[in-house]
């Protein structure tokens, strides 16, 4: 059982390197077999729902990756800019060590499959929204209004999954670099805005 575990687990992995790079549609199950070293026939026997199976449970494993980013982040972090810049930055990090190769796993997923596949499509969902729902989360703890806090994460993944794509494309660090600018201004406003609803109440 250790064995057959160890296998799903390979493939998976497998397939989220693969997609980041090639797509969703770009790579094959032979290419995952390949890629996890697996034996001939594991696909159908780990994965009887075939790639579309295998494409949900990489949706599940990177949304749990870019949670660990958060919650790794929010250790250390004592404000709502420090945390943001943290999880971007890595992200970017990320990206550059890949020589721009390792883009977002769900994204192909969401962009070549999901119309067609209703499972996808809610996996997706659901990972995307946890992936808020945590951000906010930590952003709430930092001082932040948690309607903002909601607002905030939401922006910061729509920021972070944008600068992968550009950043990939233009083979440049700068849309990263322009995201966190742009979002620690955003904190930045939400502060100045509170400050001032303070000051009025007095």
């Amino acid at each position: 059982m250790a064995r057959q575990s160890d296998t799903r687990q390979r493939m998976v992995a497998a397939a989220r390197r693969l997609f980041r790079e090639h797509g969703y549609n770009g790579t094959a199950l032979s290419d995952v077999l390949v890629e996890s070293d697996a034996p001939r026939g594991s696909v159908y026997y780990h994965f009887p729902g075939g790639k579309e199976e295998i494409a949900a449970e990489v949706t599940v494993l990177h949304a749990h990756k870019t949670i660990a980013t958060i919650d790794r982040a929010a250790e250390t972090a004592t404000t709502a800019a420090e945390l943001i810049e943290a999880v971007v930055t890595e992200l970017r990090d990320e990206l550059v060590a890949s020589d721009y190769r390792q883009g977002c796993a769900v994204a192909p997923i969401v962009l070549e499959a999901t119309l067609s596949s209703p499972a996808l499509h809610a996996a997706a969902q659901r990972g995307f929204g946890d992936v808020i729902t945590t951000l906010a989360r930590h952003l709430s703890a930092l001082d932040i209004a948690e309607d903002r806090a909601v607002a905030l994460a939401t922006h910061t993944v729509v920021s972070f999954e944008g600068a992968l794509i550009l950043s990939k494309v233009m083979r440049s660090p700068d849309a990263f670099d322009a995201a966190i600018a742009g979002l620690i201004e955003s904190i930045e406003g939400i502060a100045t805005e509170r400050s001032t609803c303070k000051s009025d109440n007095q």
